[in-house]
């Protein structure tokens, strides 16, 4: 798990699952991929970075979005929000792919204000046990 200074635990508080996510591209296409390796290359190559994160703790989840600019030196724009465990419809997950062998995985989480769509960089098993964590604290909320 990465540790990020935009994230401070709370008195009794454990961190259950974290997701991290690329937000440079949510597409599976291949070609689009394609293009968007190219910018993301033009952009590491200026110090840009995109990045998304779900933090699921005992008592609360947390989204984060960052841009950092000069290899990370300095912040470019970043979202932390805490989402209300009440608010959160469903959790799950989708699985896209192109070409038959291209595919991408995608974390979804509804609440009222709308859906968080977050391309995912691990592997479907263990974002099936981030959405079952996250399942599980939701349940436990209603």
């Amino acid at each position: 798990m990465v540790k990020l200074k935009e994230f401070s635990l709370l008195e009794g508080e454990e961190v259950l699952q974290q997701i991290e996510g690329d937000a440079y591209n949510d597409s599976p296409n291949p070609i689009m991929r394609l293009i968007a390796a190219v910018v993301r290359i033009i952009w590491l190559i200026l110090g840009v970075r995109f990045r998304a994160y779900i933090i699921v703790t005992n008592m609360r989840i947390v989204e984060i979005t960052k841009k950092t600019i000069l290899w990370g030196l300095l912040p470019g724009h970043t979202v932390v929000l805490t989402l209300n465990k009440k608010s959160i419809q469903s959790v799950g997950y989708e699985m896209a792919s192109s070409w038959f062998i291209f595919r991408k995985f995608y974390f979804l989480l509804a609440n009222a204000s709308g859906v968080i769509c977050i391309t995912y960089d691990g592997n479907e098993e263990s974002l099936r046990k981030a959405c079952m964590e996250v399942d599980k604290i939701v349940a436990a909320a209603n």
